[in-house]
């Protein structure tokens, strides 16, 4: 089981580590409310593949990947919900503030920021279908539920752990003091590449 789990382990790895929906919405709620709202937002999306995990045991995830009707509402909801965030980064204006002053942060609730997260990851469809080929073909039919729960418990750990290091090294004194004069290009930039993952979610 061992080899098992470092299969799954590794495959994790890498899809957490390709710039997606999750990655995109920790990095804008970390430039736009600190390190705070980031570590909460990576919580949230932690949060979410914990959602994944359950419905995957249940063989829920199964249903969804093959009924085209509940796939696609899935797919409409999370693209919606994107194009939303995409949405209010084009509302983003150049900053008049000195550059030598202390920056500054939008107020973003922890909650807020966890609901966000949470809500991105599990609407995206992406990450329904990465659980059901995961489990399907890496784990064993004969792997006991608590081990397998185990492992669904450290893909939400490893996801909380990676996105709060992505949210820390945003929210950097330097990053921060470059973002105050040039945040808009990179909310807009964001809006661009969030309108981007929503398009590929309903095509």
């Amino acid at each position: 089981m061992l080899s098992e789990f470092l299969l799954l382990a590794t495959a994790h790895l890498f899809a957490v580590a390709s710039p997606g929906a999750d990655f995109a919405i920790v990095i804008k709620n970390t430039l736009r409310g600190g390190k705070g709202a980031g570590l909460a937002t990576a919580f949230g999306v932690g949060l979410g593949i914990l959602v994944h995990m359950v419905y995957t045991l249940f063989g829920i995830a199964i249903i969804l990947s093959q009924s085209e009707t509940l796939f696609s509402l899935v797919r409409y909801a999370g693209a919606a919900y994107l194009l939303w965030f995409a949405y209010c980064s084009f509302q983003s204006r150049k900053s008049d503030k000195n550059p030598l002053e202390t920056p500054t942060h939008i107020e973003l609730a922890i909650f807020h920021a966890i609901r966000q997260g949470f809500v991105v990851n599990v609407l995206n469809p992406k990450v329904t279908l990465f659980f059901v080929a995961l489990f399907a073909n890496i784990v064993s039919p004969s792997t006991p539920l608590w081990i397998q729960i185990g492992y669904g418990l450290w893909l939400s750990i490893y996801t909380m752990i990676w996105f709060a290091m992505v949210a820390w090294g945003f929210s950097r004194q330097l990053v921060l003091t470059w973002y105050q004069q040039h945040g808009h290009y990179i909310d807009w930039a964001m809006g661009v590449i969030l309108v981007t993952i929503s398009v590929r979610l309903v095509i």
